[in-house]
């Protein structure tokens, strides 16, 4: 019996000793793209991963400009118009011709807020393969707001919301209200989540810096937006 407890105290001591040294590597890792200096490096980083792990981010914009990039709840929107748009794979979708108020659902892929110089993009990827694809013209973001995330959201969407820095603005398109929430870090790429490791430390902090970076150029072009 003694023998066994001896056993399982080495692996907890172990175990123990794995955590600390990965907690450390991380905060190590992180302290790279941290401040003024990390949003430096935003530019670079954000090139190298649009031509990697979010090429596919790239390609539905088109070859249109990515200035920055972060992710965001999805948006279901009520009505048979978008439903339909909503089932065309990697079709851009003139908001225009929707004309109806939007409201939350919980799904578990990827959905992305891209500024593209003064347009907002709205990108949801479904098993990597875009679905939607929203665009917000200058006007429109000129007159948004930043609005408060209720009770409700925080109950319901709680999953979405943890540990990710959630902002919300709000729209008024063709005279119906959107409200959208966007993050301030990005923990999912197209295909799913970041996968165990190596590099995946590296990988957490340059998705936490284009998140930061994104936030610095929505609110450079649109101030009225910061809280």
């Amino acid at each position: 019996m003694m023998l066994y407890i001896g056993i399982f105290a080495v692996i907890v001591v172990v175990c123990v000793f794995i955590s600390l040294m990965m907690m450390k590597k991380q905060k190590e890792t992180a302290k790279k793209y941290e401040g003024e200096s990390g949003i430096s490096l935003a530019p670079a980083v954000k090139d190298d991963l649009l031509n990697d792990e979010f090429n596919a981010l790239r390609k539905q914009m088109n070859g249109a400009p990515i200035d920055a990039f972060t992710q965001c709840a999805y948006i279901a929107t009520v009505g048979d118009k978008v439903a339909s748009a909503a089932a065309t794979a990697a079709k851009t979708v003139a908001w225009a011709a929707v004309g109806v108020k939007a409201r939350y659902s919980e799904r578990d892929n990827a959905s992305y807020l891209v500024l593209s110089n003064n347009e907002l993009h709205y990108v949801f990827f479904d098993d990597g393969e875009a679905r939607d694809h929203l665009v917000f013209d200058q006007a429109t973001l000129l007159d948004a707001r930043p609005a408060q995330i209720s009770n409700s959201e925080k109950v319901t969407r709680m999953g979405s919301v943890m540990g990710l820095k959630p902002k919300k603005m709000h729209l008024e398109v063709n005279g119906n209200g959107l409200d959208i929430i966007y993050y301030g870090t990005v923990q999912r790429m197209p295909h799913g989540i970041i996968s165990p490791g190596a590099g995946m430390f590296e990988t957490q902090a340059r998705l936490q810096l284009m998140g930061r970076f994104f936030l610095d150029r929505l609110y450079k072009k649109y101030p009225q937006l910061q809280n």
